[in-house]
């Protein structure tokens, strides 16, 4: 059996994502021995950022500015004189970005990347010729790490079936087509795999999907990715989707898509496939119970044939897990429990293994943990291995506030090569912390925040605005801990990230509402994707004025904090963070 796996745009274009890795070793383990696996969104980038596809896009440029200097009708929209007028720009802006777009991509990948003015100009170089791409495709706008399409909603069928045959709007049909369709079904693999995991790949994977079935569809699809994950109940009143998809794996993928694998090597009872939907006589099943992966008999993560030098970075920071699930799992806002569905704790021994075979065979330094967060103890003998091994990595995790969490225990990780711990801080506020259910103090926030900084390990906090009853002076509060506090927002490294609440689809909260002050919760029809809804609150601030507050607050804490690499990418902070040690104290001058 020939296997095909394919992660789409758009991710962070500076480390691989950890999916297709993982699945890629399972498979191998498993005696599945053909499987290919690519990163079509840095394969993508790579193409897009070059003078080669520059003289196509001023061929489409000059082609639609004659279109509609004939045809364009009303001020805004895609036709529109607004239009026009972004055509016009970018070709006013063409000859001094070809220039420099392959400059600036090559300088990420060099000794450049760590100086902050040349880390800065090369990614809104990038930025600013992505737009030039867009315009033609106008009002679509692609970023480095998302997209933008106009009027169309990501959460709704009808829209999704409609942009993905958009050939005005969707820029990755032309790309596709010309780029990736070809070799994709040239090797007439017996499976393909399709992994979205984010919102900015909703689009661009299903557009993929239309475009394979097209060339080739008699090829079993398959998609697979968290976001579905939390969409089973949906996908069952959405029969377009398998329009796209012959079939859809939940939650934990590894021994689904084995038995996929098998299965159609022979008898084809897809019955026998784990946490797989799929449509069957006009009928969508959706087999349960679901199944969760003994995290202990999983291989290393297989990064072969992933284009590890193009990645906009100078080395790879490659993504590995100790653990699936979260062993608090009772904050009330978060639905990230249920994509693994409880916690599982791999054995330090055998992530130790992982981490050096990592290393030895992709000449990896530097790993940044994906687990929702790391367990105390676990972590406390994971880092006496990795001392007592001398493995000489870096790496970054997230962890909780917790009580127990000791001086003792941080100074060990970082001499077990930890450079930064990411914290949900959500709140500083005593009684928004409660009623949120976060389980922690302030004095436990000030105590291991002070560690941190003391023992030379960065810190990243995120913070939520606009929980439900959340009174403007509690959300100021949380801002002023970082604001106010030089000491932390001034230790190299230091990243926050403000959001604003959302009320997300499977969050504890949805169970009971009212109790945490919502009276009402609404959702547009048309939006049958939907993953959280619109509400109204009995007191507090009402999501507008949240809405108001959150901007405020994201601007006062951009002050503080160095945007540019610390609070854009943690695998180029660490990068950065890294390079601060090694020059023991020449830190490389990441500017607020």
């Amino acid at each position: 059996m020939k296997v095909s796996l394919l992660f789409p745009p758009t991710w962070h274009p500076s480390q691989p994502y950890l999916s297709l890795p993982s699945l890629t070793g399972f498979l191998r383990q498993g005696g599945v021995s053909d499987v290919s696996q690519r990163d079509l969104g840095i394969e993508l980038l790579d193409a897009v950022l070059t003078k080669e596809y520059a003289a196509e896009v001023y061929q489409q440029l000059i082609a639609k500015q004659r279109e509609l200097e004939r045809t364009q009708t009303g001020e805004t929209g895609p036709g529109s004189r607004e239009h026009y007028g972004k055509v016009t720009d970018s070709l006013d802006r063409f000859s001094y970005l070809i220039d420099r777009i392959e400059l600036a991509k090559d300088t990420l990948r060099s000794e450049g990347f760590y100086d902050p003015d040349a880390y800065r100009a090369s990614l809104f170089m990038i930025d600013k010729w992505l737009e030039v791409v867009s315009s033609v495709y106008f009002p679509t706008r692609l970023t480095v790490v998302d997209n933008q399409f106009g009027n169309y909603s990501i959460y709704s069928s009808k829209d999704l079936m409609k942009v993905v045959h958009d050939e005005a709007q969707n820029p990755y049909l032309s790309l596709f087509r010309d780029r990736f369709i070809p070799s994709i079904v040239k090797n007439r693999p017996d499976l393909i795999g399709v992994s979205i995991t984010a919102t900015s790949q909703i689009i661009p994977g299903l557009t993929l999907c239309r475009l394979i079935k097209e060339a080739a569809p008699d090829l079993h699809l398959t998609i697979g990715g968290s976001i579905f994950t939390r969409l089973v109940d949906n996908i069952r009143r959405c029969p377009s989707l398998f329009e796209l998809a012959d079939d859809i794996v939940v939650f934990e993928g590894e021994t689904a898509l084995l038995e996929l694998v098998n299965q159609l090597a022979g008898k084809k009872d897809y019955s026998k496939v784990p946490n797989l939907i799929y449509r069957q006589n006009g009928k969508i099943t959706v087999n349960q119970p679901f199944y969760s992966e003994n995290v202990n008999q999983l291989p290393a993560p297989n990064y072969d044939g992933f284009p590890l030098d193009r990645y906009l970075s100078p080395e790879p920071v490659l993504p590995v897990q100790f653990s699936r699930g979260c062993y608090y799992k009772d904050c009330a806002f978060c639905a990230l429990t249920l994509d693994h569905q409880n916690f599982r704790q791999k054995d330090p021994g055998r992530t130790v293994e992982e981490l050096q075979w990592l290393t030895q065979r992709y000449g990896a330094r530097h790993f940044f943990f994906t687990d929702e967060c790391f367990a105390l103890s676990p972590t406390k003998r994971l880092c006496q291995q990795l001392i007592e091994k001398q493995l000489d990595i870096k790496w970054t995790c997230e962890m909780r506030f917790e009580k127990n969490l000791s001086r003792e225990l941080l100074a060990s990780m970082r001499d077990a090569g930890c450079l930064k711990i990411v914290f949900g801080l959500e709140s500083f506020n005593q009684r928004i912390m409660d009623f949120m259910k976060k389980g922690i103090k302030q004095e436990w926030v000030r105590r291991i925040a002070d560690d941190c900084v003391d023992l030379g390990i960065a810190v990243h906090c995120y913070i939520i605005v606009g929980f439900p009853t959340e009174k403007e002076e509690e959300a100021l509060e949380t801002m002023n801990f970082v604001v106010e506090n030089k000491r932390l927002h001034q230790s190299y490294g230091f990243s926050c990230q403000p959001c604003l609440f959302d009320l997300e689809k499977e969050a504890p909260i949805m169970s009971d509402p009212g109790g945490y002050g919502i009276r009402r919760i609404m959702r547009p029809s048309a939006e049958d994707l939907s993953l959280g809804f619109f509400y109204e609150v009995q007191e507090g601030m009402t999501p507008d004025e949240a809405e108001r507050l959150y901007q405020y607050v994201y601007e006062r804490i951009s002050e503080v904090v160095c945007e540019l690499p610390f609070n854009y990418a943690m695998a180029d902070g660490l990068l950065y963070i890294s390079r601060a040690k090694e020059g023991a104290g020449q830190a490389p001058l990441a500017a607020h």
